[in-house]
């Protein structure tokens, strides 16, 4: 009797030992599975960082090359007119070409939160900002782009009204590429132009530093996107 107790006591050890090692096994199978979709995740989230990266850097550059216009064109009115009519539609027309505005990718973030692959994310700095650049900045950083655009939508509408001007805005060596206009130097020398100028550049300044802002922003997360993975 004690022998047969002995045997079965020992069996049955034998069979919970063997089914606790198989969930544990299971359970790591798991664990691993779902590191590496995460770590895939952080992967394809480094690409999308680094693509919003280079469009960031062309709107920068695109948004202080419109500055510049805009500068060229005070200097002009204080100047009394001294660049050519062709070279004045130019660079209005490269002012009103700065309603073009950064639109940043969500959908790998989305993806994170709706996988819940987000809580495999060790680093609390990188989840932190994480829902920081997607739940406000990039919102606010919408509203803003709105509000930017109203103005320039406006602007290039009084262009094309009052000097018939057909444009065509690229990115490339040669952006700006005017078809035709019908010169109106009343209103080039208007209230309404100056007015319209000063709205425009306060725009733009305040646009370049978001966006500058914004770059910091995303290559911070491209340090903690890469220290995550080292870890990992």
């Amino acid at each position: 009797m004690n022998k047969n107790f002995k045997k079965y006591s020992l069996e049955f050890l034998v069979i919970i030992f063997g089914i606790l090692i198989s969930f544990f096994l299971e359970e790591r199978r798991q664990n691993s599975i779902e590191i590496s979709k995460k770590n895939d995740s952080i992967k394809q989230l480094l690409k999308v960082i680094e693509e919003d990266l280079n469009q960031i850097d062309r709107f920068i550059f695109l948004q202080n090359f419109s500055l510049n216009s805009c500068n060229l064109i005070f200097e002009n009115l204080k100047k009394n007119n001294i660049m050519s009519n062709d070279s004045i539609i130019y660079h209005l027309s490269s002012v009103g070409r700065g309603l073009r505005s950064f639109f940043p990718q969500e959908g790998v973030f989305n993806q994170l939160i709706s996988s819940d692959l987000i809580k495999r994310i060790d680093s609390e700095d990188l989840k932190i900002n994480l829902f920081k650049l997607f739940n406000e900045d990039l919102k606010r950083h919408e509203v803003h782009t709105k509000e930017y655009d109203v103005y320039f939508l406006d602007f290039n509408y009084k262009l094309s009204v009052n000097f018939f001007l057909e444009d065509e805005w690229s990115i490339g060596p040669d952006p700006i590429k005017v078809q035709s206009y019908r010169f109106n130097q009343k209103y080039y020398f208007s209230d309404s132009m100056y007015g319209d100028l000063i709205e425009l550049k306060s725009s733009m300044i305040s646009y370049i530093k978001e966006l500058e802002e914004l770059k910091k922003t995303y290559l911070s997360l491209q340090n903690l996107c890469n220290e995550e993975l080292n870890v990992s």
